[in-house]
């Protein structure tokens, strides 16, 4: 028969307990165990008789076998009899006879590298039979297909759909609309191209890659530029997709791969829409949907309801993950990015993909650092002559501000008036606005002022309650406490006299009174 010497190798260190299936002692072949098995089968043991044994001579013995045809033989007398001779001791040690085969029948055609051939059972008898695809050959599989590599082309490779969803319609459509939507970008440089659809055996072939992004980062330390050219290529691909009419609905590293030209390709357009067209069908009720720290909950719930601002919320947490290396969502220079294209209420996210781009250019082009004095002395001279600021960009200022005092002297320079923009950035991200009023709080408590600093905290603080129609969360009792701190601490006298009508205000919730102290005479 035909075979490589180094599979029938690597099958040897297979049966002697030493590759990767963790074989009970009692079933592992060593010199007393292949004796037994001769004997019990009538083959002659010279190759053993000669020489001192070792995991060589098994080897040479699984090549003599090879030659003499009988290598299927010993294997179907592996299975078949020498196992079951066993079975009520391995039971009584805890396994399982059928899962303990099925896995040394998976390992075993993982090792046999002969084009199109591979070991199975039929009706209990071992053989060799012709497949169109092998273990040997498998890359990836997932629940809805499984990715071959080509052995007559080292430059592509198939997928192919499980046999489990292919009497699904549903699955067939959806694999048929992949291909369909893949195919139409081929050769746009930002997806894989796919060839070769077969509608009868439902596979199609592709554009081989080296690595996804996820292992890519797993396995790799990235430079911040590294960082950078990749978080723009990733936006870069979804802009051309928009901007196609494309919807990904399962954008995350893992369907981010590395292809032959040296750049980051979009894959897996399984639960792909385009909107240009009439397809529906399965695609827009099935419940996968992506891996759920990359979806937007909205998408998780039901699918149909994907669309553009879901995509970018997956392209925003592939961002996280790029900066951090992990899910741990920490702060980086994208998060003023990151938190816009998340935020909880949509109608506060990004309205195209367009201006995410131009945000994570202008961020990712920015000039070096700049004193917390000097950002809010350069923020208020653009809030003079427009009237407004750029929410993400002052979410972008917060971020990169080491010392924790851009709040403090924006407040400062500012008055009431940055109460808007705060209340912005609250719409945006609430954590991040909360940590700003603490910030701006500390350097009040931490550090000497003027009587007009005081003053003036404290008149934004009563101006972020009022303007908040007294929302009792953590930011309004923030700044109740401000006010309290300069009431009562610092001893203004103004101060004091507002506070005592926030205190008596009954239309302020009584948790954000409760910061307040009466004071009397005032």
């Amino acid at each position: 028969m035909e075979y490589k010497i180094d599979d029938l190798k690597n099958i040897a260190r297979l049966f002697a307990g030493l590759g990767s299936v963790d074989l009970p002692e009692s079933i592992k072949i060593d010199e007393t165990a292949l004796y037994e098995c001769c004997y019990d089968m009538g083959w002659e043991t010279s190759i053993l008789d000669n020489n001192n044994y070792s995991i060589e001579i098994l080897s040479s013995f699984f090549c003599q076998l090879a030659d003499e045809e009988k290598l299927v033989e010993f294997i179907d007398y592996y299975f078949n009899k020498y196992i079951e001779n066993r079975v009520t001791d391995l039971t009584v040690a805890g396994y399982s006879i059928f899962q303990l085969k099925d896995r040394i029948l998976t390992s075993l055609n993982a090792l046999w590298s002969i084009s199109n051939q591979e070991f199975g059972i039929d009706n209990s008898k071992f053989s060799l039979k012709f497949v169109d695809f092998k273990e040997y050959d498998k890359m990836g599989e997932g629940g809805f297909c499984t990715v071959y590599r080509c052995p007559t082309d080292e430059s592509r490779v198939y997928k192919v759909l499980n046999i489990s969803e292919k009497a699904d319609a549903g699955s067939v459509h959806r694999f048929k609309r992949e291909y369909e939507i893949m195919s139409e970008q081929n050769d746009s440089g930002y997806t894989l191209n796919v060839f070769d659809y077969d509608s009868q055996a439902l596979r199609y072939s592709m554009e081989k890659a080296s690595i996804s992004l996820e292992t890519y980062i797993e396995k790799k330390t990235l430079s911040d530029e590294e960082k950078d050219e990749i978080v723009i290529r990733c936006a870069e691909s979804m802009r051309y997709l928009h901007n196609k009419g494309v919807i990904h609905r399962d954008f995350h590293p893992g369907n981010i791969l590395l292809g032959c030209s040296g750049e980051w390709m979009i894959t897996d357009f399984g639960l792909a829409k385009d909107i240009s067209s009439k397809y529906s069908h399965q695609t827009t009720t099935t419940h996968a949907v992506g891996r759920a720290w990359f979806t937007d909950p909205t998408q998780l719930f039901a699918l149909k309801d994907g669309n553009f601002r879901t995509d970018m919320f997956s392209l925003a947490k592939t961002i996280d993950y790029i900066m951090d290396g992990n899910m741990s969502g920490a702060p980086h220079k994208y998060s003023s990015i990151v938190y816009k294209a998340t935020a909880s209420n949509p109608d506060s996210r990004y309205e195209n993909i367009n201006e995410m781009c131009e945000d994570l250019a202008a961020i990712c082009d920015r000039s070096d650092y700049e004193s917390p004095e000097e950002i809010a002395e350069k923020l208020l001279v653009e809030y003079t002559k427009g009237g407004q600021l750029d929410v993400i960009r002052l979410i972008d200022f917060f971020n990169r501000d080491i010392d924790g005092k851009l709040m403090w002297h924006l407040i400062i320079k500012f008055g009431q008036d940055i109460s808007v923009p705060f209340i912005n950035v609250i719409e945006v991200s609430f954590e991040v606005a909360l940590r700003e009023i603490r910030r701006a709080s500390s350097e009040m408590q931490e550090s000497s002022h003027s009587w007009d600093d005081y003053d003036i905290i404290a008149y934004w603080a009563i101006e972020i309650i009022k303007s908040r129609n007294n929302r009792n969360d953590e930011i309004s009792i923030e700044a109740a406490k401000i006010i309290e701190y300069v009431a009562s601490n610092v001893g203004r006298f103004k101060i004091k006299s507002v506070s005592n009508i926030l205190k008596r205000n009954a239309k302020i919730d009584g948790h954000i009174r409760a910061q307040l102290s009466y004071h009397e005479g005032y």
